[in-house]
């Protein structure tokens, strides 16, 4: 793992790719920033440009932390597209916990979808957002919303929502952005106890937590379609495989005989405490 510095001329699209490196051991624990101002989650680098960033050279990835008294906020950024593999139809995951361990009992999947009125209506309503009859019928009447969804999942993938209305308390979000060749992913989970939201790591500012990032490979859709494919009858889900051998964000998703590869890796962070 390397660790560098965003540099101001990080705004500008050609200075976006320069960097002052160090290397550092790769079990260095990676530092978090406190930040008095939340950043605003818009898939840009701009708020980012004095943040400490590390490098994962395995996936082409560099990241950054930051976080105050409420969320994490993570900067995501692929410098390498082929490592995107199929990132848009299994989104990110990522898993955060305090044990110590590579735990992925609990995690946040993070995934754009194309969504008519009234899944968006059912999705807000899951994750805990009241809505009035006149704002219900607002969103029936347009034909397709795109959606940032995220939301809590346990060991098998499943979603998790709460229990209940959400009150005081920041939903996990992301944005997706580009500058040149890179994607850009930028993250907010909550730092809550999970009995407050599922959704959250259930840390305080200050504290150690190990955090993995999980994408690509194959889709429940995916496996569906292949073995239609393999039977010679085809399924429903054929037109969700084709999609993954197309172009995302410009890049062409890397894919082998067994499907869109899966990529991962774990990093250790310390929480930073208020200055």
């Amino acid at each position: 793992m390397k660790k560098n510095k965003l540099i101001p001329g990080l705004i500008q699209v050609v200075a976006f790719s320069l960097f002052a490196t160090t290397v550092y051991p790769a079990e260095d624990i990676v530092q978090s920033t406190w930040t008095a101002s939340p950043p605003q989650i818009d898939g840009q680098s701009e708020e980012w440009v004095e943040d400490a960033v590390a490098f994962e050279k395995s996936v082409g990835v560099d990241y950054a932390f930051r976080n105050d008294g409420r969320n994490v906020y993570v900067l995501f950024i692929f410098k390498n597209p082929k490592f995107l593999s199929s990132i848009d139809m299994t989104g990110i995951t990522l898993y955060a916990g305090t044990s110590g361990k590579k735990d992925k009992d609990w995690g946040v999947r993070f995934v754009k979808k194309t969504v008519n009125g009234a899944q968006l209506i059912e999705y807000m309503e899951k994750m805990g957002q009241p809505l009035s009859e006149e704002r219900k019928q607002e969103l029936k009447d347009k034909p397709q919303f795109v959606v940032f969804a995220a939301t809590a999942v346990n060991k098998k993938g499943e979603d998790i929502f709460p229990a209940g209305p959400v009150q005081d308390i920041d939903l996990p979000g992301f944005r997706i952005g580009r500058q040149q060749d890179m994607v850009l992913y930028e993250f907010r989970i909550p730092l809550a106890a999970r009995e407050i939201h599922p959704a959250g790591i259930g840390a305080e500012p200050g504290k150690d937590i190990k955090i993995g990032f999980e994408w690509g490979g194959m889709t429940k859709e995916m496996r569906e379609a292949l073995r239609g494919q393999a039977r010679g009858t085809g399924t429903g889900s054929d037109m969700t495989q084709e999609k993954t051998t197309g172009s995302y964000l410009g890049s062409t998703p890397s894919a082998g005989p067994a499907g869109p590869k899966k990529y991962s890796f774990w990093v250790d962070v310390k929480l930073a405490q208020a200055e």
